[in-house]
């Protein structure tokens, strides 16, 4: 208990539930995983333990009966993963993602979950179908799932936050040891419309981000910045722009390498701030690395 209270009150002094927290939307073959482990679990947990009033069930029905509440749990997981989360992608998008709305998350499939356990055991005849009867089924699955839930959210932030935080500045120590590079080669981004192709010099380009069938090209002229839309995709441009050290930094974004005044750590990964620019850009964990290798060969850093 003493622990307990101990964590909660660094969640208040850290403004816990706003922090950054690493995010991205799972595939169909990790929600199979995430749905199959975490189904397991309940079915397993409730067969050995049997808890509010499961030990009544006959021996005969007993492994089948508990085993569907192990079900319900896959099939919640995999719907909302693969549903829900997909039918609101303003809600669930990565920059926004923080440690509160990872815990909504979890909560509301703890819901579904709920819900899908009461009409099942209304159908069996375990409870009946009243609103009490539906608030018990929701506060015995939050029971069961809202403390290991809280717990390894805090786990994860915590140990991402650290590992971070420690690389960030380790590599930005060495970016500002570093002299900046006068390039004047002229670039070209091209469009699907020939008659909208762009150019402009690598010291105006600051990144590249996806929008849509479009990319948008944010440059500044005379310190000012300014945005462009172009019809075209980051992966067309990936190959091309990486010997100009425009690197791809997230599935959204490319960023001039050269333009990289400070490397910023958070629990999502981390964030690069550029010369002329007030907002940062991510670096997700999948792209770190080829950052890391292309700041070692073109800035001549060591780890």
């Amino acid at each position: 208990m003493k622990k307990l209270f101990v964590s909660l009150q660094l969640m208040k002094k850290m403004d816990f539930f706003k922090q950054p927290y690493p995010f991205e939307l799972p595939s169909w073959i990790d929600s199979l995983k995430l749905a199959s482990a975490i189904g397991g679990f309940i079915a397993v947990f409730l067969l050995i333990f049997q808890p509010f009033g499961l030990e009544e069930i006959p021996a005969s029905y007993k492994p089948w009966m508990i085993s569907v509440y192990g079900g319900i749990t896959f099939i919640a997981i995999l719907v909302f993963q693969q549903v829900i989360m997909r039918a609101f992608p303003n809600f669930f998008r990565e920059q926004d993602w923080t440690t509160g709305k990872e815990i909504v998350e979890n909560l509301s499939i703890l819901l579904l979950i709920a819900i899908g356990n009461f009409y099942y055991t209304s159908w069996i005849g375990g409870i009946r179908p009243t609103i009490m009867g539906f608030l018990f089924l929701f506060f015995a699955t939050v029971l069961i799932g809202i403390f290991p839930i809280v717990t390894l959210i805090f786990v994860h932030y915590t140990k991402s936050l650290k590992r971070n935080l420690r690389e960030a500045q380790t590599l930005d120590t060495s970016l500002q040891s570093k002299s900046r590079e006068n390039l004047t080669a002229q670039l070209t981004i091209s469009s699907q419309y020939k008659e909208e192709n762009f150019s402009l010099s690598p010291q105006q380009l600051l990144w590249i981000s996806a929008a849509d069938n479009y990319i948008e090209v944010n440059y500044v002229v005379n310190t000012k910045p300014n945005k462009k839309l172009i019809r075209n995709s980051l992966s067309n441009l990936e190959k091309e722009f990486y010997p100009h050290g425009i690197l791809r930094t997230h599935r959204s974004y490319m960023v001039n390498m050269h333009k990289a005044s400070h490397i910023q750590g958070n629990a999502q990964g981390y964030r690069l701030k550029l010369e002329n620019a007030v907002e940062t850009v991510p670096v997700s964990r999948k792209y770190a690395p080829a950052i890391t290798e292309w700041m070692n060969q073109q800035l001549d850093i060591r780890p």
